[in-house]
């Protein structure tokens, strides 16, 4: 994953918020619940005559991946750290992609089979990721498009719709989505076969 490269950077950055933000991670992460709310919603009212819309999803997905990066940073710092924590964690970042990729899929903007096509090969990477940890073999980070980078991908190609929306009649909407799609899948099969091997 390219945005996990710069990980340790992030970490830097928001370690000063840290210590002085007001929430414990469960509040951080029910935060970042509703700001991925907000951007679903947001995603599924924008239409070709509100595109604002687009940038308010952005700014949205934008805080959701700083808050999402901020309750671990908060539980390491407050020594807070706990299994049902980690599982609340990853629940709700998948409860956060249905939201905000099914904003996208339900709008009108994007087709909406090819909008639950990009739901599915995300949950299906994300499950990979995990079930290599479940059955002993690590967690698995391996392929493209992992979270932090569709997340960046999620902030940014709303507002170059925003912007670009007339050049070539091009929807970068749905560039995103057939990308998620195919790409998040063949990194899933990709994990698959990591894990194979592993186990043997």
């Amino acid at each position: 994953m390219v945005a996990d490269d710069y990980r340790e950077f992030g970490t830097k950055i928001l370690t000063p918020i840290a210590k002085h933000f007001p929430l414990n991670p469960m509040g951080i992460s029910l935060l970042s619940l509703a700001t991925a709310m907000i951007a679903g919603y947001s995603f599924y009212v924008a239409d070709y005559e509100n595109t604002v819309w687009l940038l308010i999803g952005s700014l949205m997905v934008f805080l959701t991946a700083v808050l999402d990066a901020l309750d671990g940073i908060v539980a390491r710092m407050r020594d807070l750290s706990s299994r049902r924590g980690d599982l609340l964690d990853h629940t709700l970042d998948r409860v956060a992609d249905i939201l905000i990729l099914g904003g996208i899929a339900l709008g009108p903007l994007v087709d909406t089979t090819i909008g639950f096509a990009a739901i599915i090969g995300v949950l299906m990477l994300s499950y990979m990721g995990t079930q290599a940890q479940a059955v002993g073999a690590g967690r698995e980070y391996a392929g493209l498009l992992g979270r932090a980078d569709r997340l960046v991908v999620l902030v940014m190609v709303p507002i170059i719709q925003y912007f670009l929306e007339d050049y070539q009649d091009w929807n970068y909407m749905t560039l995103m989505c057939y990308s998620f799609a195919i790409i998040c899948t063949l990194s899933a099969t990709y994990r698959f076969t990591r894990i194979w091997a592993e186990l043997e």
